[in-house]
């Protein structure tokens, strides 16, 4: 068995897999503590193999001093997974290398794009030649809602729920969850189109990250909600890329 963690920005996400089968997986507030065993200590222990994936140095320090046992933390050796559009390849996240190397295996290779909807909202597209041109970063759902909420308190806190929205809306409430929701998946349709003419033509589109349903069920354009690409990734890029 194998166990994957994710330390992201806004959650920490770790799955045991079996071969290629993720067979268990779960996801916690990142605000809580390592130390309170938010991964159980006997899911580690009990792992043939344990790699990590983090969003910063420090959250990779407190796993290695957390961590019942050695655990693989990847670094910049993820990098050598795809050639980039970035000028400085340092600059592109980690994790969304390993969401691009799951969808490359998912799709079996050809044009594909991965939105993954988070903390941020990232948008990037592997050409036919294999080639990983980054296309855009936004604000996520409930980083734009605290920001709105932070300049104008006086607004409801718009819900970001999955399900319906309401046009016409009916009240604030309605106007802001339309605003937040029906805005951002205009603006994922719009960046998907960039995506394509940039790629020379349109791929596979895979969505994923903590807020994907919300705004899955919005979009337009044709695609496939992957909950656990990072996961996954993490895995390939473990036994593969990175051995």
């Amino acid at each position: 068995m194998l166990v994957a963690v994710d330390l992201g920005n806004s959650a920490i996400k770790f799955g045991a897999f079996d071969g290629a089968r993720l067979v268990a997986s779960e996801r916690v507030d990142s605000r809580r503590s390592l130390a309170e065993d938010v991964i159980p200590p006997s899911m580690l222990s009990g792992a043939a193999d344990a790699v990590a994936l983090a969003s910063s140095p420090a959250r990779a320090a407190e796993l290695a001093a957390w961590s019942p046992r050695p655990i693989r933390v990847l670094g910049d050796e993820v990098r050598a997974a795809f050639r980039t559009s970035y000028d400085r390849p340092s600059e592109l996240g980690l994790d969304r290398i390993a969401a691009m190397a799951a969808a490359r295996e998912l799709t079996g290779g050809g044009a594909v794009a991965v939105v993954s909807v988070g903390t941020a909202v990232t948008v990037d597209i592997l050409d036919r030649d294999g080639r990983f041109l980054a296309v855009a970063i936004a604000p996520g759902l409930r980083s734009a809602a605290d920001g709105l909420h932070a300049a104008a308190p006086h607004l409801p806190y718009p819900s970001i729920e999955p399900g319906a929205t309401r046009v016409p809306a009916r009240g604030s409430a309605d106007s802001l969850r339309n605003g937040h929701v029906l805005g951002l998946a205009g603006l994922v349709d719009r960046l998907l189109d960039e995506a394509a003419g940039a790629a020379g033509g349109p791929g596979v589109v895979i969505l994923t990250g903590g807020d994907a349903q919300v705004v899955a069920q919005h979009l337009r354009t044709v695609h496939r909600v992957e909950p656990h690409l990072v996961l996954h990734g993490i895995r390939i890029l473990h036994t593969t890329v990175c051995r």
